[in-house]
């Protein structure tokens, strides 16, 4: 599925990754499960994410959770690794 950021056109997928950097240096990874519509026609994102600090090995799992497309993309702004 295709979304606009800015002017650049990108394309979320099942197996994107993507995240956001807390203030307290926390990185939050999301991995893309699915996209789909609801019966209303609004596009939704199922994913899983993983928390964890740079400077620390142990990592926090959860998931899967669901977010409109607009609220995830808003949400998780840099692409991952």
């Amino acid at each position: 599925m295709f979304f606009k950021r800015g002017h650049a056109l990108e394309y979320i997928r099942r197996g994107s990754i993507f995240q956001r950097t807390h203030a307290d240096t926390m990185v939050e990874t999301a991995r893309v499960i699915g996209v789909s519509s609801d019966s209303f026609g609004i596009p939704h994102v199922r994913y899983e994410v993983r928390f964890g600090k740079s400077k620390r090995p142990v990592t926090y799992f959860d998931g899967p959770r669901t977010l409109s497309l607009s609220t995830f993309t808003d949400t998780y702004r840099e692409r991952g690794d």
